[in-house]
């Protein structure tokens, strides 16, 4: 059936619509077809093809072996049959961020990412970043952003609590390393006895071995990230790197191979200027937050 009898079901990209489209995407070069060349060997357009190697769309079985079938690739093989399986398991896939309610497609996307990554290395400038937030510091945020909604930011808040469930699960917590700037922890959100809260909160996490935090103070001078905050997130041997940055026009994934090496480079800058761990604490507690 054409793309133009059926609408493609779209859903956010996960890792693992992403990892099975660069598997197919590497077949197809391997066999020197272009996206037209394989839309024309098969029922699909080069578009939707396009689409299911960027994870946008997710195939089924039968789509997966209909594009093996057109790349030469053996049916019978252990590869085959392992790509088949995981787009079945890909589509009977439902994370808890997509019966949330009022989360946008991009943050799903960026929550499916964050659940399968191993570990995650984030510079936030402005604010306290949402894996380290309180309650109700997150409240403040989210209330001051683009939801207006009573019920839309609770929804916010609750998926933004979730997440920090990584830092915590007994198997393969998520290691992160954060390097949150002086301003972020000096600008009140909420009130006085929030920001308190949450300065102490942070402290409690460092204290975690998956948990790294610097600061990075007024004392460091100029540095490179004086655009804003981004994230790294790492896959170890399941996949290359993804950068996330948050823009005041929208949020961008990274996939590039030097934007990922521009991102990694200024984060070890920004790591090297901050304070190390144990100072980052002192710094924290001996400030008159409290």
């Amino acid at each position: 059936m054409r793309d133009n009898e059926q609408v493609a079901r779209f859903t956010p990209v996960t890792p693992r619509s992403r990892r099975i489209g660069r598997e197919l995407r590497q077949l197809r070069e391997d066999a020197g077809l272009t996206l037209e060349a394989a839309g024309k060997a098969t029922s699909y357009s080069g578009a939707r093809i396009g689409r299911i190697e960027l994870g946008e769309i997710k195939p089924r079985p039968g789509d997966v072996f209909e594009l093996l079938k057109a790349y030469g690739v053996d049916l019978e093989s252990e590869s085959a049959q392992a790509l088949a399986i995981a787009a079945q398991a890909l589509r009977a896939e439902v994370g808890w961020w997509q019966r949330a309610g009022s989360l946008g497609s991009k943050y799903q996307a960026f929550i499916a990412f964050e659940e399968e990554a191993t570990s995650l290395r984030h510079y936030e400038p402005t604010l306290v970043p949402g894996l380290l937030q309180t309650e109700q510091y997150a409240r403040a945020v989210v209330s001051l952003g683009r939801e207006t909604d009573a019920e839309a930011i609770e929804n916010r808040v609750k998926a933004r609590l979730r997440r920090q469930d990584l830092l915590t699960k007994k198997q393969h917590p998520l290691r992160l390393h954060a390097v949150i700037s002086e301003t972020a922890l000096r600008t009140v959100v909420g009130n006085q006895a929030i920001l308190a809260e949450q300065v102490d909160h942070i402290t409690k996490v460092a204290a975690r071995p998956n948990a790294t935090i610097q600061v990075l103070t007024f004392d460091a001078g100029q540095h490179l990230a004086t655009y804003g905050g981004f994230t790294l997130l790492d896959y170890g041997t399941e996949g290359p790197p993804l950068g996330y940055v948050e823009t005041v026009a929208g949020e961008l994934f990274l996939e590039a191979t030097a934007d990922i090496a521009r991102l990694t480079g200024i984060f070890n800058a920004l790591t090297t200027l901050a304070l190390s761990p144990a100072e980052s604490i002192k710094f924290i507690e001996g400030k008159l937050w409290k």
